[in-house]
């Protein structure tokens, strides 16, 4: 049995041969064949006569000749297995038959897992149960795999999948799976690197897409209450271990903050700076009224005989809210005050809740229940055990969803100096991946099949590469009138595209990449003087690329930037980052007088590809179920269409034949056993049609069932 080499050891291009004596008579065959191959390595004195050979005589004569036991023990290994075959070649055993006449294609399907703590070769299973071996699929039956290591062999963890002969296939196709796994270079993150991501996130304002508004306002929320819980427990601590009054928590930093002001304003007199004199006065003036006022409260409302005066009960019930206020502004910024406003409120009702329970359960006057009714009051019996259950909850969520799964979210989109350095390395690790695979030289096509926050990384990994060699692919004078015709076509990404316009552009992208594996990988290893690009596809699972208005973009810091809302000024910075072409579209973005994918290089004199053109040759298929009530389909996924352009077929599906959401469905989009409809779900078939394994028209046909999503893409308003 023979094992032809692809992608590393193991891999199997096989079609079985029957047994009897048509095998019996081929094995004996192809044994004699390797036979005097092999007797060309030997001396001629000892070349192989005929096909009997006396080992007795093979030892003398190899004595006389001096060839070394090596050689000897090759010949042995030749007798060996001209025995073996002949004695097994009447058992049911699989023969390789390869047809000499039909090239063998090779596809490498290269499989990104998503966030959390991902264990490697999981998600490239699941895929492969998809799209290539599912039990319960009787198509499945005949579709073999075979595992085996890299061909580097260093990382036997990380196993290349092979496939047997693609059914339908007109070039007998086969496809290795490889995955691409980063989870390792994402460490630990930690608890307070999560928060402050939250934080960022809330400053952004609601401007997430349709129907998950409400999950930003219910996490600004909830962040707004930790805000006053930290707040409350943090003034009980000094009450506790100061043995003061409230009192003098709020006058002792206020009294500072003042004569600081006023020092300040002195030496701004005196230097005659007028602009720092007149803020500073604002101040004087606004911190002295304040004081007055206190003041005022206390004597209107002076107290005795154990009630406290009016001052000291204002100051027990607001000091913890003015200082969640306080900290609410400096962390999340305005957008956090909007949130803060509504934590009132729901405190407000709060409060109501206790009053009736307070009533309920004790025997107190309404006056003195009101005054302590107030959650976060430092009087209240409530505010601490309130606390206490808020940060609770916060820890609970975080050991469970936020820091396993989140934390990698906010490694990866947090430009901190040290997830900078995070990033960096999962970049790398994937752009030298897709490196190795084009330059293998074993592959004509390459598919790439991400998932959820890996959809990220595959995307940067796609314009990394495709910026690093774009100028070096071969001259577009050797690509076909295809290359023409897409480079000089009309399309924008803002622009919708008709049905005919998408084909056009899937056909004629395959056919480019076709072209350019021509002048390359095909060739003699010789003949090779170019880089190649063979993404043919693009295939993106709950993507979270559909918030990167949200988690990629910062909001512009354009002259007019304050006349515009959160969400324009987001959309401004896509804009500016597509028009740089930071951010590559599908199709193309066409800037001034530059094609879809060359632009004319003033210094070398030459009309090439420049590295905006990565959606013009790559096919981009994006698959999501639809969101309904956060928790029902998909929160992450999304349409993508609106957003990086209007040529990515953009695919909503169910895991069920009758239609509708599914509780969480995030992780299902290869799940084979989601009941009812198991593997004849349509977000398999959707799958399937999208990786196309074949090479056929399904990427074609699947245009039909995409749907169109409202709002304009490339970042316009």
């Amino acid at each position: 049995m023979r094992r032809a080499e692809a992608g590393g050891t193991g891999t199997d291009d096989r079609d079985v041969d029957g047994g009897g004596e048509g095998g019996h008579g081929r094995a004996l065959a192809r044994s004699l064949s390797a036979l005097k191959a092999a007797d060309a390595y030997l001396p001629q004195r000892t070349r192989i006569q005929d096909a009997t050979l006396s080992p007795i005589a093979d030892i003398r004569e190899g004595d006389r000749c001096g060839i070394g036991p090596s050689r000897l023990v090759f010949r042995a290994e030749v007798v060996f297995n001209l025995v073996f075959s002949f004695a097994h070649s009447s058992r049911d055993f699989p023969m390789l038959n390869i047809d000499s006449g039909v090239e063998h294609k090779r596809t490498a399907v290269l499989v990104v897992h998503g966030i959390g703590s991902q264990r490697a070769l999981e998600t490239v299973r699941g895929v492969i149960r998809g799209v290539w071996r599912n039990k319960g699929n009787p198509d499945d039956k005949e579709n073999k795999l075979w595992t085996h290591p890299e061909k580097s062999g260093v990382d036997i963890d990380l196993t290349v999948m092979t496939t047997s002969e693609v059914p339908g296939s007109t070039d007998k196709r086969v496809v290795d799976f490889h995955e691409l796994y980063w989870a390792h270079l994402m460490s630990e993150t930690k608890a307070v690197a999560v928060l402050l991501w939250l934080y960022e996130l809330c400053r952004k304002g609601p401007v997430m897409r349709t129907g998950l508004n409400a999950l930003w306002w219910a996490v600004s929320i909830f962040l707004c209450l930790m805000n006053l819980s930290f707040a409350v427990l943090a003034l009980r601590g000094v009450l506790l271990f100061s043995e003061t009054s409230a009192q003098n928590i709020l006058i002792a930093p206020f009294l500072l903050l003042l004569c600081s002001v006023v020092f300040g304003l002195y030496v701004a007199l005196r230097w005659q700076a007028l602009r720092l004199v007149l803020w500073l006065a604002v101040f004087c003036v606004a911190g002295f009224a304040a004081g007055l006022g206190y003041l005022w409260l206390e004597g209107a409302f002076p107290g005795g005989n154990g009630v406290l005066d009016g001052a000291e009960v204002l100051t027990l019930i607001g000091l913890p809210t003015l200082d969640a206020l306080l900290a609410t502004y400096l962390v999340m910024g305005q957008q956090g005050l909007r949130a803060f406003w509504r934590t009132l409120a729901v405190s407000l009702l709060v409060s109501l809740a206790f009053i009736w329970a307070d009533q309920h359960w004790y025997d107190r006057s309404l006056a003195e229940t009101v005054l302590r009714a107030w959650p976060w009051g430092l009087n209240s019996p409530w505010s601490a055990p309130i606390a206490f259950g808020v940060i609770g909850i916060y820890l609970a969520a975080n050991g469970a969803f936020l820091q396993p799964y989140l934390g990698d979210a906010a490694r990866y989109f947090r430009g901190s100096p040290a997830n900078v350095a995070v990033r960096r390395a999962i970049r790398k690790e994937a752009v030298d991946t897709l490196a190795r695979l084009h330059d293998s030289g074993r592959y004509d096509r390459i598919v790439v099949v991400a998932h959820s926050l890996g959809t990220v990384v595959a995307y940067d990994m796609l314009r990394a590469y495709f910026s690093r060699i774009c100028d070096e692919l071969p001259p577009i004078t050797l690509l076909g009138q295809e290359f023409l015709d897409v480079d000089g076509a009309p399309w924008q990404p803002e622009k919708m595209a008709t049905h005919e316009e998408k084909v056009e552009l899937r056909r004629k992208a395959r056919q480019l990449i076709a072209n350019i594996a021509d002048v390359t990988v095909r060739r003699p290893v010789e003949q090779r003087h170019f880089k190649s690009w063979l993404v043919t596809d693009f295939v993106t699972l709950g993507s979270a690329l559909s918030h990167a208005y949200f988690l990629m973009c910062e909001e512009a810091k354009e002259p007019d930037a304050a006349e515009k809302t959160g969400h324009e000024r987001l959309r401004a910075d896509f804009r500016r980052r597509v028009e740089e072409r930071e951010f590559p579209t599908c199709p193309p973005k066409r800037l001034q007088q530059d094609g879809l994918l060359a632009f004319d290089n003033p210094r070398k004199k030459i009309r090439q590809i420049h590295h905006g053109a990565l959606f013009g040759l790559t096919r981009w298929t994006n698959i999501y179920f639809p969101i309904e009530q956060i928790f029902w389909g998909d929160a992450i996924g999304g349409p993508l269409a609106p957003i990086f352009g209007r040529h990515i077929v953009d695919l909503p599906v169910s895991t069920k034949l009758a239609g509708g959401a599914d509780f969480f469905t995030h992780t299902a989009y290869w799940n084979v056993d989601r009941k009812p409809d198991t593997w004849k779900a349509p977000h398999l078939a959707a799958l399937r049609d999208a990786v196309d394994l074949s090479d056929g028209t399904p990427t074609i046909d699947l245009i039909g069932r995409g749907e169109d999503a409202p709002g304009e893409a490339g970042g316009n308003s």
